[in-house]
């Protein structure tokens, strides 16, 4: 079990967005959704224009597109919540409420999506590299490395627990003993995976571990990085104050 949002094998493809340097390719997305959310409501070119880009930056990365849609599933339950609280906690005109509500939608759903192409298109370590090199506080890339990490491990006791309760369940069981089951379940797994996470950080340390991921890869700005950064600013400038 890996977990929902990262995927080494999506990672592992070969295209001209994987090998950009992932500092350029995290200065732009950033500048992106700098933009996406500084810009109006009303200017619905501009979304169009978001959405394009980054259609067009999915499909030269040759990401399958039913890989955005699985991620993108992640942030509507979020959105239905905030929706519904702005309609009935919120005593605003029903057209000011549709103006919240779209700026909300559109706005949350092209940054999810950047983050989602950011993240398909640069492996994980070398993402928190990036971010190490661009002069990120410490304690940030390493609770980011950390909660990946042990992403992992969460999934694994999972599973274990998952495969014991089936192969102790005997028959068809009632549902009122299945949410008991769970019940128990949910605190021993979170026990274990804390438990087995002090083991590993412990031996983390004993190995020299100091709160830096040392990696055997060196980050060097070519010439297709500084011509990809330079092109999309400019064209993203182009549709912030042009259009």
């Amino acid at each position: 079990m890996t977990p929902f949002f990262f995927s080494e094998e999506d990672n592992s493809r070969a295209s001209f967005l994987h090998r950009f340097d992932p500092r350029v390719k995290i200065i732009s997305f950033f500048f992106l959704i700098a933009a996406i959310v500084f810009t109006s409501s009303h200017d619905h070119y501009k979304f169009l224009v978001y959405f394009f880009m980054l259609v067009f930056m999915t499909v030269l990365s040759r990401i399958p597109f039913k890989d955005l849609a699985r991620r993108l599933v992640l942030i509507f339950p979020l959105l239905i919540f905030l929706a519904a609280s702005l309609i009935f906690f919120e005593r605003n005109p029903f057209s000011e409420n549709l103006d919240i509500l779209w700026n909300l939608f559109v706005k949350s759903i092209l940054c999810f999506l950047c983050l989602a192409v950011l993240i398909l298109t640069t492996e994980f370590y070398h993402l928190v590299q990036g971010l190490e090199h661009l002069k990120v506080p410490r304690i940030i890339t390493s609770l980011l490395s950390f909660a990946y990490r042990y992403s992992f491990l969460f999934a694994q006791e999972a599973e274990r627990l998952r495969r014991a309760k089936e192969s102790r369940s005997f028959g068809n069981r009632k549902k009122l003993e299945e949410v008991s089951t769970v019940t128990h379940i949910v605190p021993h797994l979170f026990f274990k995976t804390f438990e087995r996470s002090e083991r590993i950080y412990a031996s983390m340390l004993s190995r020299g571990y100091e709160g830096k991921i040392q990696t055997l890869s060196f980050f060097r700005l070519g010439k297709r990085d500084f011509f990809f950064i330079f092109l999309f600013h400019i064209f993203l400038a182009f549709v912030v104050i042009v259009l």
